[in-house]
C-alpha cells in the first residue's frame, strides 16, 4: 500500500530555542528522545486528512482514512472526482466534507487551484484563498499549513487539543485574545513546534 505519512525528527536547536522561551514545557514531556512529528509531503493528501479531521476524534479519522485509501490506493483529484457521493459517504465523510473534497478536486483538475504552486505564497494569502471555500475553515487551513507546507509560526487556538495543552501547562481555562496574541509573538518561528508540544501534553497528562 502508498506510504502517504513521513516523519520528521526536530532538530535539538529548534527545542533548546523553545524551552528558553517556554520554560515550562520542560517538566511536562520526555525530552531525552528525539522529538519526531507526523507530516505528509503530498499537499492534496494532507488536504483530504484534514478535511476528515474537522471535528472527528482520532479513532474516527483514522477509520475513514484507512477506508478511504483502501477504496481509493490512488488518492487522487481525479479518482475522487469520479467517485460516486455514495461511495464516500460509506466510508464515512458527511455530505459537507465529500462536497469540499469534490470542489478542490475539481478545482485543482480544471487549473484554478495548485496545491504545489501555493508553495510560494505566505500563509495569510493561503489562508484567504482556502476559506473562500465553503466548509473550508481556518482550523484545516492551519493544519495544511502545519503538516504539509511546514509553517513554523502556526498555533490554532480554535483545536480543542491546543486549547486543553494550554490549560494544562498553564494550570488554568480561560485565557484572554491578549494572552493568545502576546502568546503568538512571544513564539515566533516556534509556535507551530510549541503547537506540537501542545497536543502531547494533552495525550501525556
Amino acid at each position: 500500500m502508498k506510504k502517504f505519512f513521513a516523519y520528521k525528527t526536530i532538530p535539538q536547536e529548534q527545542i533548546n530555542e523553545l524551552l528558553k522561551i517556554q520554560p515550562k514545557l520542560i517538566n511536562f514531556l520526555d525530552w531525552s528522545k528525539p522529538f519526531t512529528v507526523r507530516i505528509m509531503h503530498n499537499h492534496y493528501h494532507c488536504f483530504i486528512h484534514s478535511v476528515i479531521s474537522q471535528q472527528l476524534a482520532s479513532a474516527a479519522v483514522d477509520s475513514i482514512w484507512n477506508k478511504l485509501i483502501f477504496n481509493f490506493p490512488n488518492l487522487t483529484p481525479k479518482a475522487i472526482s469520479r467517485a460516486s457521493t455514495e461511495q464516500l459517504n460509506a466510508i464515512g465523510l458527511s455530505p459537507q466534507k465529500i462536497s469540499l473534497i469534490k470542489k478542490i478536486s475539481l478545482d485543482i483538475l480544471d487549473k484554478k487551484l495548485n496545491f504545489k504552486k501555493m508553495e510560494k505564497l505566505k500563509s495569510e494569502q493561503i489562508y484567504d484563498i482556502l476559506t473562500k471555500y465553503k466548509y473550508l475553515g481556518n482550523w484545516t487551513v492551519s493544519m495544511i499549513l502545519m503538516f504539509t507546507y511546514f509553517r513554523n509560526d502556526i498555533l490554532p487556538f480554535s483545536d480543542f487539543g491546543i486549547r486543553k495543552g494550554l490549560s494544562k501547562l498553564y494550570d488554568k481555562n480561560e485565557f484572554s485574545d491578549k494572552f493568545i496574541s502576546d502568546l503568538k509573538h512571544q513564539l515566533g518561528q516556534y509556535a507551530t513546534l510549541f503547537s506540537f508540544c501542545l497536543w502531547r501534553i494533552n495525550q501525556n497528562v
